[in-house]
């Protein structure tokens, strides 16, 4: 029979918990039956033997007293004698051994000792083992009742109790009385007959913690067992587990290939359970990918082909609309050259010539835009002082800057620990070239102030340089801001609207951007480009705030 993975993995996790809860509940009865007899040992046993003991230093006590060396002796008898009863507490004693005796807790051994200690005080209160230690010697009338009757232990000590207090009561009680001297004999014997009874318990007592101790260790070897069988059993299961669920990282690692683009490896798993069907439908969808892929090259190269054709033909359709006004107006002006080559105004002829002469000129730098655009090569990356390149290209434009009545300004901002990023120097200072230009033609029918701020800071994040170009003009057009950057988009007449497209090309080889902001963000007017580029860390932080200004 096949069992699902799912099936797998929940029998493992089963037969784990099963392991565990058997370890759990072994431990669990095994240490409460060591409980249990702990327990019985220290709030029954234990307390008898010292009860016995607590008893033996009372009866002692009152020998010190019946010597009568002190005249405060016999008012000390008269009042311990009268409380101690010896007797009534090894009754209660006996009781509590007798309810060990009948437990069914306490061992066949020890239910037999405790038995014995209850047969010999119980012989030892109803016998008369204390009236023949006492009334043979030195009081014989003890030795039997009123009525004749022989006296029991307990019954002899409770009337020699009374009448040696009473003596004491007199005054008449001596150390060398027969009443001294039988209480310290009676006392004595009592005192024996304890010592033996906890002499006996002692024997009981060291079996029980002897067993006790021989338990704890077997439910420990137990437990060491058994928790290390679950644990085996547990690795076991751990080891199918990952038998279980290893075809899942092949899968996972077939998706990372796949998302990666490598649709021509397949997924090999020898199972016939879900993850084998699985894999069988990964490796169906990964044979579907790798068509797909193939069928979404051929279209890309189709799609690349035909705007490569397109690109070419409004390329094509915009040098034919640039050339045919400039050759109209070249035509124009050679035909009025010729008439006035005929006889007419030499200066006229001049003056025509010179017109064709700008035309032409003109008609050079539109095309050789067109061919920068179309042909712009990979830059030479070399470290670069960007500020150094700004003021380097102001200083060029200084003349022409002046004559269109522009006034600019260059700030470096740039940290103490600032570094010189990879670029093209070259290719860094023609995207500023037409930037500027582009604001400079912006501003050129503004009546009144016409500035440029040149800003050079660090880039945020990437350890490169920002140059944030300011300008005061008029703004950009909404219709064509979000479209600036694209070829042939320009609100100029007569721009070609390259420019800034050059411009972006330049900035994407570099692994940079450039972006416009129109209007400003610090609310002024006019139009602000920001031009970033990546370079390496940066080490300081406080800004230099130089600044150039014209």
């Amino acid at each position: 029979m096949k069992l699902s993975v799912s099936t797998k993995i929940f029998l493992g996790f089963a037969v784990v918990i099963v392991a565990f809860g058997a370890a759990c509940a072994f431990t669990i009865y095994r240490m409460n039956a060591l409980r249990e007899s702990v327990t019985l040992i220290w709030q029954e046993v234990i307390p008898v033997s010292g009860q016995l003991k607590e008893l033996t230093r009372r009866v002692r006590a009152p020998e010190e007293f019946l010597t009568l060396k002190r005249s405060t002796d016999a008012q000390w008898l008269q009042r311990l004698l009268p409380s101690l009863d010896p007797f009534e507490e090894l009754a209660l004693i006996r009781a509590r051994l007798e309810v060990l005796a009948a437990s069914d807790e306490v061992a066949a051994s020890d239910r037999r000792a405790f038995e014995g200690i209850v047969d010999k005080l119980e012989a030892f209160e109803t016998g008369r083992a204390l009236v023949e230690a006492v009334a043979s010697e030195d009081l014989p009338e003890l030795a039997t009742g009123a009525d004749g009757a022989e006296l029991t232990s307990r019954a002899l000590f409770e009337q020699l109790t009374r009448r040696t207090v009473k003596r004491a009561n007199e005054g008449r009680l001596t150390a060398g009385s027969a009443e001294a001297r039988g209480m310290i004999r009676a006392l004595r014997r009592i005192n024996r007959t304890i010592m033996e009874a906890s002499r006996d318990l002692a024997l009981p007592i060291r079996a029980m913690n002897e067993r006790a101790e021989s338990d704890e260790k077997g439910a420990t070897l137990a437990v060491i067992l058994i928790a290390s069988a679950a644990l085996l059993l547990s690795l076991l299961m751990l080891a199918v587990s990952q038998l279980t669920v290893r075809p899942i990282r092949r899968l996972r690692e077939g998706a990372r290939r796949i998302a990666a683009g490598h649709y021509d490896e397949n997924v090999r798993v020898t199972s016939h359970d879900e993850i084998g069907q699985l894999a069988a439908e990964f490796n169906t969808m990964a044979e579907a990918l790798r068509a797909r892929d193939a069928e979404l090259a051929r279209q890309r190269e189709e799609l690349l082909r035909a705007d490569r054709l397109a690109t070419i033909g409004k390329l094509a359709a915009q040098i034919t609309h640039e050339v045919r006004n400039p050759l109209s107006s070249i035509s124009l002006n050679a035909e009025m050259l010729e008439e006035e080559l005929d006889g007419g105004d030499p200066d006229e002829a001049r003056s025509l010539l010179e017109a064709i002469q700008g035309e032409v000129q003109r008609l050079k730098a539109i095309t050789e835009e067109y061919l920068r655009y179309a042909r712009l090569p990979r830059p030479e990356l070399a470290p670069v002082d960007v500020a150094d390149v700004l003021r380097q290209l102001l200083t060029f434009l200084t003349r022409e800057l002046a004559a269109a009545g522009v006034a600019w300004e260059l700030v470096d901002q740039r940290g103490q620990g600032w570094e010189p990023v990879p670029a093209d120097a070259d290719q860094v200072r023609q995207a500023l070239l037409n930037i500027a230009r582009n604001a400079v033609e912006a501003m050129a029918e503004q009546p009144d102030e016409r500035r440029l701020v040149f800003t050079v800071s660090d880039a945020e994040g990437q350890g490169g340089v920002r140059v944030t170009i300011d300008d005061t003009g008029p703004g950009v057009d909404p219709s064509v801001r979000d479209r600036l950057f694209e070829p042939f988009v320009t609100a100029k007449s007569g721009g070609t609207g390259l420019g800034l497209a050059l411009t972006q090309q330049i900035v994407t080889e570099h692994g940079g951007q450039v972006a416009v902001e129109s209007p400003r963000p610090d609310g002024a007017r006019g139009t602000r480009f920001v031009l970033e580029l990546p370079g390496a860390g940066r080490a300081g932080a406080a800004g230099r705030g130089v600044s150039e200004a014209a």
